[in-house]
């Protein structure tokens, strides 16, 4: 139990310290736009899970509701599997294009950056070895694999509306916070396409990640 307050703690702690460094507000340069991203709101939702969980801990209150919430094995998975998502697309679809991108940019500057490295790789790869270790097999149910990419379609379609109303993001010439999901440049059949197989992709890896569970 020890142990696991320790890396709940470290998650709340490394995910706030890179969401105030990300966010621009200590360089004096604040973005305006910052929620409107993924991976800025994923890592919220677990800062904000983590710490209730260690509250309920700390007041004993586990069958209230919040306790029931983040005491629940579905929840568990979902958040680890939400947070685990921002690393998978940031590091194997959207560093590509930034490696690309000319060494003075803001996109150059923000792939090395503390921030970038505390928000798209220790905080979902510390949420998933927390899972991995603590999460209880015997309740793990491979139908969760399906339920849980409900939250991240619920920003997609959020930032599809977004898009479509024209709202640029700062410093940028797109409507939408990734482009693999911009429609003007690429049209709705290639967006759709882009959505659908990141979904199955990471559905795969929530099946494979509850089998390995399951195993250990």
């Amino acid at each position: 139990m020890a142990l696991q307050i320790i890396l709940e703690t470290l998650i709340v702690l490394i995910g706030t310290c890179g969401l105030v460094m990300h966010s621009g507000w200590l360089s004096g340069r604040p973005r305006k736009d910052f929620f409107r991203y993924y991976t800025n709101l994923s890592n919220l939702f677990v800062v904000m899970f983590y710490l209730i969980r260690l509250v309920v801990r700390i007041t004993g209150n586990t069958n209230g509701f919040f306790g029931k919430i983040v005491f629940s094995e579905l929840w568990f998975y979902s958040v680890t599997m939400t947070i685990f998502l921002t690393f998978g697309i940031f590091h194997f679809v959207l560093v590509p294009q930034f490696k690309k991108a000319p060494s003075d940019s803001d996109e150059f500057k923000m792939l090395h950056s503390l921030s970038n490295y505390f928000v798209h790789y220790v905080v979902p790869l510390l949420s998933l070895l927390t899972w991995l270790i603590y999460a209880d097999k015997t309740q793990l149910d491979y139908r969760w694999a399906l339920i849980w990419p409900v939250i991240p379609w619920i920003y997609v379609i959020y930032s599809i509306i977004r898009g479509l109303r024209g709202d640029l993001f700062e410093r940028t010439d797109s409507a939408y916070p990734y482009d693999f999901m911009d429609i003007g440049k690429h049209g709705w059949g290639i967006v759709i396409r882009n959505c659908l197989v990141v979904t199955v992709v990471f559905v795969l890896a929530g099946l494979f990640f509850i089998f390995l569970k399951k195993l250990l």
